[in-house]
């Protein structure tokens, strides 16, 4: 089972179950209410709270809605159990076992996100899968990849591996043992780093 190669015990098969709501690219409703977050990576932020939309923003969402449309998915948590808003932390299957998480990034509609427990070998697909979608050009890459590069270089954080845009307060914070200059946000992305929500380069729709 795919839960296996998450790194997880493999659980007795759950019977599948639609998917009643989809709010953006990594989180959506269940059949009976569970609210889901996709676990291991993130995508581009609609508008909120004031806030405008991020480039590629309503194209994720489509894409999971185009993912789980018409067939039921299987739920397989991941990592702690919930967030910090109380959504499932997990994957959710396609028929055939096939990761969402992983078709998402696979097309370039969402990107890796880093967390100490997501399982490794989770991870490792994940970046794979990032990596080919960048060189192919899927998705929001072509114009991420074609941004001007900064006079100075990312500031990439190992213990969370969050990197943030030249003079972020937040950079400036950063332990010297933990700090890494990224010259390009391809190099970031590369090496499977994301974006810090503060300071990010992400372009808007503004």
């Amino acid at each position: 089972m795919v839960s296996a190669a998450w790194g997880q015990p493999a659980a007795p098969a759950a019977r599948p179950v639609p998917v009643e709501a989809v709010f953006d690219g990594d989180t959506c409703r269940l059949a009976g209410g569970a609210r889901v977050r996709l676990a291991g990576i993130d995508a581009p932020e609609l508008a909120h709270d004031g806030q405008p939309a991020q480039y590629y923003a309503a194209e994720s969402k489509n894409a999971l809605s185009r993912l789980v449309a018409g067939a039921g998915v299987q739920f397989v948590g991941v990592g702690p159990g919930h967030d910090r808003f109380g959504r499932l932390l997990g994957d959710l299957l396609l028929p055939g076992g096939v990761s969402a998480a992983e078709r998402l990034v696979a097309e370039g509609a969402a990107f890796c996100f880093w967390f100490d427990d997501i399982p490794p070998p989770m991870q490792a697909r994940l970046l794979a899968a990032q990596q080919r979608a960048m060189a192919a050009g899927k998705g929001f890459w072509p114009r991420l990849l074609a941004l001007p590069a900064p006079p100075d270089p990312y500031v990439g954080n190992v213990a969370s591996w969050r990197f943030h845009a030249p003079g972020c307060p937040d950079a400036a914070r950063i332990a010297r043992r933990n700090r890494v200059l990224l010259p390009t946000l391809d190099e970031a992305f590369a090496r499977g780093f994301a974006p810090a929500r503060e300071c990010t380069p992400w372009p808007t729709l503004r």
